[in-house]
C-alpha cells in the first residue's frame, strides 16, 4: 500500500516524508517555539512589518506579548498605525540597521521588496526614493528599557546582516532567545546579506539553525529564497520571565 501511495504522490510531483515529533520543529516558526517561553508575556521583535502580517500573527497567538514592531515605508506605516494600535504594540516608523543613522530608502510597486538596497532584478518598479531614519535593535533596547527578546524577526529584503549586527551587546549577552530570518540564495538585492555570514555571525554568537521553511525554488531550479529559525542554546533573561 505504502508502495502505491509513493508511485501515486511521485506521479502528481511531490514526496512523503515522516513528520518530525519534536514540537520545535512545528511547520509554524511562532507555534514552534511556544514552549520555550515561561509565560504568555514574551517579548516579540518585528523588523520589516510591510502591512503587519507577522504582527497580526503574533497577537493572535500570544496575545499577552509585546510587540515592537519596525516599518521605514510612509504606506506601510500609515496603515499599520491606522489599524494596528493596539496595547502592547509599540509602533516604530524606522528602518533598522546596524548603525544609528540616515540611509536611502527604495519603495517599490510592490511593497513586499520595498528596501534599503535595489533590486538585482524585477518587473516591479521604484515609485520613491527617500531618507529613513536607521536605528539598531541595541539602541532601541537600551532607550525603551527592554531587557530581552524572546523572538526576533527580520524580513528586510537583503538587509538581515545589517540588523543582526545591530543586536551584537544584545548577543553578547545573550538576551535574543529566538532569531527568525529571511536567507536569499540568489542575489535578489544588489548587496544583499548571504547566507553564510548570517549562519556564521549567528553561530558565532551561540545560535543555533533550528529549521529552514518552505524553500521558494528559481525558474532554472536552484534555491532561491527561505526563512531559517534559529536558537540561543544559552538564552538567559537574568529575570523569572
Amino acid at each position: 500500500m505504502k508502495k502505491y501511495l509513493k508511485k501515486v504522490v511521485d506521479y502528481f510531483g511531490y514526496t512523503i516524508t515522516k513528520k518530525n515529533g519534536n514540537k520545535l520543529q512545528d511547520d509554524n516558526p511562532l507555534k514552534a517555539v511556544k514552549g520555550f517561553f515561561k509565560n504568555s508575556e514574551a517579548i516579540f521583535f518585528d523588523i520589516g512589518m510591510n502591512y503587519g502580517q507577522t504582527t497580526q500573527k503574533m497577537r493572535s497567538l500570544y496575545p499577552a506579548a509585546v510587540i515592537h514592531g519596525f516599518e521605514p515605508s510612509k504606506k506601510c506605516f500609515k496603515y499599520i498605525k491606522e489599524n494596528l494600535k493596539k496595547e502592547n504594540v509599540f509602533l516604530y516608523h524606522k528602518a533598522v540597521g546596524s548603525l544609528n543613522s540616515f540611509l536611502e530608502f527604495n519603495e517599490y510597486s510592490w511593497s513586499a521588496l520595498n528596501s534599503l538596497l535595489q533590486r538585482a532584478f524585477t518587473k516591479s518598479t521604484i515609485q520613491e526614493t527617500y531618507q529613513v531614519e536607521v536605528v539598531t535593535i541595541d539602541s532601541v533596547c537600551s532607550d525603551q528599557q527592554i531587557p530581552y527578546i524572546n523572538f526576533l524577526k527580520t524580513d528586510t529584503e537583503g538587509y538581515e546582516l545589517e540588523v543582526l549586527k545591530g543586536a551584537s551587546e544584545m548577543m553578547q549577552k545573550n538576551k535574543i532567545q529566538f532569531v527568525f530570518v529571511e536567507i536569499f540564495f540568489k542575489e535578489n538585492f544588489l548587496g544583499q546579506s548571504s547566507f553564510g555570514d548570517i549562519y556564521n555571525f549567528l553561530q558565532s554568537n551561540n545560535f543555533d539553525l533550528v529549521r529552514f521553511y518552505e524553500m521558494e525554488i528559481a525558474e532554472e531550479g536552484i534555491a532561491n529564497r527561505t526563512d531559517a529559525l534559529f536558537i540561543n542554546r544559552f538564552f538567559n533573561t537574568g529575570t523569572n520571565v
